[in-house]
């Protein structure tokens, strides 16, 4: 029997769907401190970033609002996610005597300020209007059944554009990342986040090149993840007492910095493969012009 294809508007509200029903299914552990619960919920928001940023030609001015509504939750929420990181490199370190120096007084104390702003940022990011808003617009949205569009472009046309367009922003970003301060890093990071969940929606939808290209992309970027998270803790490590226990916080810091930014180098080298880049684009421009005409 011929697969059924879903047109556009009903590939986009499937999705939105799935996505808005792990925000809501998270938020209650969310606000309860559970550390998982926050991440997962800030996933599934950036997913339904990446959905509006596709879909946006369905429907502009709501994929818009939805997109930089959500984008303002993420940030919010992103300051308690750094702490997050800080506390269980925090405890890592602990646990390896790097710590051994400081009173466990002092420790305790650390710990206890840390958890407690990094409770405060995640209920202020979740009692947050654009929050609120974000919840309200995709209820609204998903109580009605989606059109099946048939002259809107393909789900597949709209994932190939977007990505042709993610896949241009890494290459620049790339080229402009220099030493891999924190700043280019970061934005890099960004850039290979978007292609991610790209790839983890469309990828095997669009054929093998997507699928490769989709999966170094991801070990790229979890490796700058990692970088990224040792550059935050390095800020933070500054406000620990002075003395030796310090130094070897931040040393290990540093460590742990080279060692995921040589894992990025090893996932950049395969996704970057001149082979692989352009079967792929030749892959994604096949795609992407598929309903022109």
């Amino acid at each position: 029997m011929a697969r059924v294809r879903k047109s556009a508007p009903q590939v986009v509200h499937r999705l939105l769907a799935e996505q808005f029903k792990i925000v809501k299914a998270n938020e209650p552990r969310a606000r309860t401190g559970s550390v998982k619960g926050l991440h997962d919920l800030r996933v599934a928001l950036r997913r339904i970033r990446t959905l509006a940023r596709v879909f946006a030609p369905l429907d502009p001015k709501f994929m818009a609002r939805l997109d930089h509504r959500a984008r303002k939750v993420c940030s919010r929420m992103g300051d308690a996610r750094d702490l997050d990181v800080w506390l269980a490199l925090f405890g890592e370190l602990e646990e390896a005597g790097g710590l051994d120096e400081m009173a466990r007084r002092d420790r305790k104390s650390v710990r206890a300020e840390l958890r407690a702003a990094r409770t405060r940022l995640a209920a202020e990011a979740l009692d947050c209007g654009a929050f609120r808003r974000v919840k309200k617009m995709l209820t609204e949205r998903l109580r009605r059944k989606p059109a099946a569009d048939r002259d809107a472009p393909s789900a597949e046309a709209l994932a190939a554009r977007r990505m042709l367009e993610v896949r241009a922003t890494i290459a620049r970003r790339y080229r402009q990342a220099g030493s891999f301060s924190s700043k280019p890093a970061h934005n890099l990071r960004r850039a290979g986040r978007r292609m991610r969940y790209l790839s983890e929606f469309f990828a095997e939808s669009l054929g093998r090149e997507s699928v490769r290209a989709g999966q170094w992309i991801t070990k790229a970027q979890a490796a700058l993840g990692k970088v990224h998270d040792s550059d935050n803790s390095l800020e933070l490590s500054k406000d620990l007492p002075a003395g030796s226990a310090r130094t070897r916080v931040r040393r290990h810091l540093r460590t742990r910095r080279r060692v995921f930014l040589a894992r990025f180098r090893t996932a950049w080298k395969h996704y970057a493969d001149p082979r692989l880049q352009q079967a792929w684009e030749k892959q994604l421009k096949a795609a992407a012009e598929l309903d022109a005409g």
